[in-house]
């Protein structure tokens, strides 16, 4: 993947203004950044609504990996010595941490669908 010349980021060749001299090898916030292009020329840019789309999406998707520590925290600290619901807890809380992959892998199919959804659409202009 090509790197930004302002900015050194590695990004797909669809996130890079495209033209010759000053336009070569700009990513397209840099491109705004230093007026190259217009907001309108660069169509792929993501505003501040699909961002935060797409980060909640992402954050949906990896939270689970968050709370399943902080769940194991809350038994050993707290839950485990309460009787009988301790034992009741770690027996959910070992089918959680074990279907969590399972859940993981089988939901990625979602997740791609919804990131295609919120990417915006790219026309490779010709010669490119």
């Amino acid at each position: 993947m090509p790197s930004c010349r302002f900015c050194s980021s590695t990004y797909p060749r669809e996130q890079f203004i495209h033209g010759n001299g000053p336009m070569t090898q700009v990513c397209v916030r840099c491109g705004l950044e230093k007026g190259l292009v217009s907001k309108e020329d660069a169509a792929n840019m993501y505003d501040g609504g699909l961002g935060s789309a797409r980060l909640q999406t992402l954050a949906r998707r990896y939270s689970i990996f968050l709370y399943i520590p902080l769940l194991w925290t809350l038994w050993i600290m707290v839950i485990k010595d309460v009787q009988p619901w301790g034992l009741y807890f770690l027996l959910i809380l070992l089918a959680l941490t074990l279907l969590t992959p399972v859940w993981f892998i089988y939901r990625g199919g979602q997740y791609s669908g919804d990131m295609a959804r919120l990417t915006p659409a790219y026309d490779r202009p010709k010669g490119h």
